[in-house]
């Protein structure tokens, strides 16, 4: 057989098939976005290498160029691009980042050799399904053994994003379908009365054993934070967007001393619904009086747009719990800060105040109100409400006797 000393064109001339001196195996070769790609075929049979070829160069032309000719963008590009955006954006919190690197270091499992514009709806569908009976996490930091549509949704959303970042940058023409994923609102745990009394007394007592100054300060500052939230009915987020100058209209009962009758007001104006709400007024009640004033006290020269909470104190409000032997609610599920909005919602529905103003104050909606805390509304919390029973006569009881 005569030796092999010529370049083979396919492809109309883009794919090139050739041997290098002192090689007994084929290589091949195209010109791809401005370089060149150059691969052994591993084989020195020239039909086969061929065929690995012609793959090859369509596996590598499906995954650097568009359909419409243009170079293809990676996943990678996508992701980074996106975390830049956000740390590039004043609003955005450092939980909102960490939350995304979580969620995209599950993603890029996955999608790491999907270029972007290849990720279309088939491929999403495929995603759910890996993530339903594929993925582990590397440990075994959840709750339940699968996978809940509030989870996928949350990487959806993660993953919708990615994808709107690259039709911004116009890498992409379109955002692909998304599949619907119904998920179900459950309610979170919260405290009976019984049990909040516990809570705030075992955590004044629990603050003043703190070992040092340093772990005092963060109890109190816990403690502080926890009573804000169960005396606003504020979400988490919403909470840690609070500043100083957004407390007003502090009324006192009485000026130099403590009243359950103190309330102020106070503006929302951040949290995740602030794209959807307007800022809007909720009203603290005294134990959030009480909280405010400590803040104050302690930070005297806190300027008026200095937040609140400039920390998330979700360690030490696992601690506190746990300590207290209050982190597992009666249905066996994990309490957490979102708790204390719960607890704040149940105090009023069980002292009737009206669910369409509780909902006002609470950014939220009556039906929500309804179907998220009415189901913790049973028999033994209406005692005095199924107990009121019609007057009968005599005869009435004679005859169910």
């Amino acid at each position: 057989m005569s030796p092999f000393n010529h370049t083979l064109r396919l492809k109309e001339g883009k794919l090139h098939i050739f041997k290098q001196p002192k090689s007994k195996n084929f290589f091949w070769r195209t010109f791809l976005n401005g370089k060149y790609v150059v691969h052994t075929t591993k084989t020195d049979n020239l039909a086969l290498a061929k065929s690995i070829a012609e793959t090859e160069y369509d596996r590598l032309r499906s995954e650097r160029i568009t359909p419409d000719g243009k170079p293809a963008h990676s996943w990678e590009e996508c992701e980074q691009g996106l975390l830049t955006s956000l740390l590039v954006d004043e609003g955005s919190r450092p939980s909102r980042v960490k939350t995304y690197k979580v969620k995209l270091g599950i993603l890029r499992q996955f999608f790491v050799s999907h270029p972007i514009h290849s990720v279309k709806a088939k491929t999403i569908e495929d995603y759910i399904n890996w993530r339903k009976t594929i993925y582990k996490p590397y440990r075994l930091n959840f709750h339940h053994a699968t996978v809940s549509n509030k989870t996928l949704s949350a990487d959806l959303l993660v993953l919708r994003q990615v994808l709107k970042y690259a039709k911004r940058e116009e890498w992409i023409a379109m955002i692909p379908d998304f599949p619907k994923l119904t998920v179900t609102p459950r309610a979170g745990g919260w405290f009976s009365q019984k049990e909040w009394k516990l809570l705030w007394q075992f955590s004044q007592k629990w603050t003043r054993q703190s070992s040092n100054a340093i772990e005092r300060e963060e109890r109190q500052y816990a403690h502080d934070y926890m009573m804000w939230l169960v005396h606003t009915g504020m979400r988490v987020d919403e909470a840690l967007k609070v500043r100083y100058e957004d407390v007003h209209e502090v009324h006192r009962k009485l000026p130099e001393s403590v009243s359950e009758e103190d309330y102020f007001y106070v503006w929302v104006k951040g949290g995740k619904l602030s794209y959807l709400k307007r800022p809007t007024e909720m009203i603290g009640l005294y134990g959030a009086v009480r909280a405010f004033d400590r803040l104050k006290a302690r930070n005297p020269k806190a300027k008026p747009k200095d937040l609140l909470f400039p920390v998330n104190p979700a360690t030490t409000i696992r601690q506190l719990l746990d300590a207290a032997g209050l982190l597992i609610d009666e249905r066996g599920e994990r309490r957490t800060a979102k708790s204390f909005r719960h607890t704040y919602i149940m105090f009023r529905l069980l002292a009737n105040v009206d669910a369409y103003s509780l909902a006002q104050n609470c950014r939220t909606s009556v039906k929500m109100i309804q179907h998220h805390y009415g189901s913790y509304l049973n028999a033994r919390m209406k005692r005095a409400e199924l107990t009121k029973f019609l007057p009968r006569q005599d005869s009435d009881h004679q005859k169910e006797g």
